[in-house]
């Protein structure tokens, strides 16, 4: 190997390692942009009072790096998605009926969860705040603001008991449950 050959592949890798530290650099820059509209975007809404809380879906490594954005104020809690087009819903408090826990092994060992929200909204009956941070302490101030919620607005929740055919233990109209057995034992 001679000494240009040796020069060209010098120069070569010189250019690739540039290469590579340009494209890091672009990527540092557009996730510091990225960041610094987000944390004007929750400086604004600071200022106005208007949320309580507010976070984004933890994906990649539980980072949040994503485009669904869950806020909750006093009287609502807000589901953000999309990046192309961008949709909000929105349900009030006083309309949600449950809210459940959930934390998968993986969400654990990265300090995550999800909590499961159903309600009596017509276009939201059940969806999932997936992959929060403090998941447990989010549930209980959105459990929190939904009972102020309820009092605020004098909403009661009637609860309607139901018996699935498919319980084991029936009751029929001589209020003794039915046991139903194999053949072998010929009771039914």
């Amino acid at each position: 190997m001679n000494s240009d050959e040796a020069k060209a592949i010098a120069n070569t890798v010189i250019n690739m390692t540039m290469l590579i530290v340009i494209i890091i650099l672009a990527v540092l820059v557009v996730l510091l942009i990225i960041s610094g509209i987000a944390n004007r975007t929750r400086r604004i809404a600071d200022r106005k009072g208007q949320f309580i809380w507010k976070d984004r879906k933890h994906t990649f490594l539980g980072l949040p790096w994503s485009f669904t954005v869950y806020s909750l104020s006093p009287e609502r809690l807000f589901v953000k998605t999309g990046f192309f087009t961008a949709v909000e819903n929105e349900i009030r408090l006083y309309r949600v009926l449950d809210v459940q826990f959930r934390a998968t092994l993986g969400q654990r060992i990265l300090g995550l969860g999800s909590v499961i929200v159903k309600s009596s909204d017509k276009t939201m009956k059940t969806f999932v705040l997936e992959s929060i941070a403090h998941a447990r302490d989010v549930k209980e101030l959105l459990s929190e603001n939904v009972e102020a919620q309820r009092k605020a607005n004098h909403v009661s929740n009637r609860e309607i008991m139901t018996l699935d055919d498919e319980d084991e233990n029936v009751v029929d109209d001589g209020g003794e449950p039915e046991i139903e057995m194999d053949d072998e034992n010929e009771e039914t």
